[in-house]
């Protein structure tokens, strides 16, 4: 039996492998606890060569849960790398406890705030031509001399 934890600081969680010792005489292992309200129909089923069945449940981090092992549906073992062990509510009855430490998530990246654009204001071209012409200095207007009448 073992248990390792892999801890996710990004989400939150830690997946953690639980191990079974693998033999002749056990042919399920199924892997019970608070994670799936201890339910058989939920619970995932280890599986394995080598000598070692095993399952990977994500749990969330800086919890603690209560698990066993139920073997061909019928007998309940516990796993003797537990963290540690409490009663359970079915008297002279130990449940095996894993603890997940808290973790601390990554911060997420600074994001640049782009800076805003300027915007040119569109102004039609008659307003620009009054604005050209107001700015503008106005030339005096000269009356030319008339030319004299000369009578001949």
């Amino acid at each position: 039996m073992s248990i390792i934890k892999k801890y996710q600081p990004a989400k939150g969680t830690c997946k953690v492998t639980f191990s079974y010792p693998a033999s002749k005489e056990v042919k399920k292992v199924q892997l019970l606890g608070d994670f799936n309200n201890w339910d058989s129909a939920k619970a995932p089923l280890l599986k394995g060569t080598k000598g070692e069945l095993s399952t990977v449940v994500e749990l969330a981090a800086g919890q603690t849960y209560e698990f066993r092992y139920l073997l061909d549906g019928n007998t309940w073992d516990n796993d003797n790398n537990a963290d540690t062990y409490v009663s359970s509510p079915f008297g002279g009855i130990q449940n095996s406890v894993i603890v997940l430490d808290a973790v601390v998530g990554k911060a997420p990246k600074a994001v640049k705030a782009a800076a805003p654009k300027a915007v040119k204001a569109a102004a039609p071209k008659a307003a620009k031509a009054a604005a050209a012409k107001a700015a503008a200095p106005k030339a005096a207007k000269v009356a030319a001399p008339k030319a004299a009448k000369v009578a001949a």
